[in-house]
């Protein structure tokens, strides 16, 4: 695939891409020229990581510049044939970027670093356990499937998340009272720096129908179960109509919850906020269909 790219042989690259998700002809030339001239600026010098999932091989390539060192994922589709199709364009798989993301945040930046992964431990206090592949078809994601394991609680039966469920409620019932009493600044305080600024932004722009229904939308949710999804805290809301909510909370320096990420999609709320686990959310106990046995 390399070489492909090297002798700007546009025909042996396209051949040697998936056939169901890498030959979109637009998108394939249009990647395909960009591949060409970054790589007579750039270098492959090593593939150090290689990742199986979920239908997926992705090598982590290690490229260099004049100026820097960089890794970039390079994916390939698993075939019914056991052959594997090069994917030139980004897929919007979840796990993959999951992975992606992970790698991004653990490796990346430190060329001699190396990535974290984890301990037996960390999977042995697993309390639920999930497949987030997506449904694009049954063989692409029979190979090598992936699972997302979670240590989780409700609030009605904490076990040993009583400390980090009773800070949660804590965090939230004081938001609560904060917004009832029109303390933006006090609210604020509970939000990460850059969620607070930008909440203050809009209420000051905000007129007063619409600050009533922001603040009735928030104070109406009652948290009943959370993941530790360290560093992520995740919380599930109920509304009293059944509209289930999710809220995320990072530890602060001083040990407090703050609100993070009140404002903007991430690839979290794929994970959270909809599919398998949203589903999952909804039932009359919980989470329960995932629950490890």
């Amino acid at each position: 695939m390399i070489a492909a790219m090297k002798r700007k042989d546009r025909t042996a690259l396209f051949q040697l891409s998936d056939p169901g998700e890498g030959r979109d002809p637009k998108r394939f030339d249009e990647q395909a020229e960009a591949f060409f001239r970054q790589l007579e600026v750039i270098q492959l010098v090593a593939v150090p990581r290689a990742y199986e999932f979920d239908g997926l091989v992705v090598f982590f390539g290690k490229f260099r510049s004049k100026k820097e060192m960089a890794f970039v994922p390079l994916a390939f589709a698993h075939e019914d044939d056991g052959s594997f199709g090069f994917l030139p364009y980004r897929t919007e798989r979840l796990t993959y970027r999951l992975v992606n993301h992970w790698f991004d945040a653990t490796w990346r930046q430190a060329a001699t670093a190396n990535p974290t992964y984890c301990t037996g431990q960390d999977v042995k206090r697993a309390t639920h356990r999930i497949s987030l592949a997506s449904s694009a078809g049954p063989q692409k994601h029979a190979w090598s499937p992936s699972s997302l394991f979670l240590a989780g609680a409700s609030f009605e039966k904490p076990g040993e998340h009583t400390d980090l469920v009773v800070r949660a409620k804590s965090a939230i019932t004081e938001m609560k009272s904060r917004l009832v009493n029109d303390d933006v600044d006090g609210f604020v305080k509970h939000l990460t720096p850059e969620g607070g600024a930008r909440l203050k932004q809009w209420f000051a722009s905000a007129d007063q129908t619409d600050r009533s229904r922001y603040r009735g939308a928030l104070t109406e949710q009652e948290p009943f179960f959370l993941f530790d999804a360290s560093p992520l805290v995740v919380v599930y809301t109920r509304s009293p109509r059944g509209i289930v909510q999710v809220m995320y909370f990072t530890l602060h320096p001083t040990n407090r919850l703050l609100w993070t990420n009140s404002s903007h999609l991430t690839t979290s709320d794929r994970v959270f906020k909809q599919g398998p686990l949203h589903d999952a959310a909804l039932l009359d106990t919980p989470f329960k269909s995932i629950a490890i046995k």
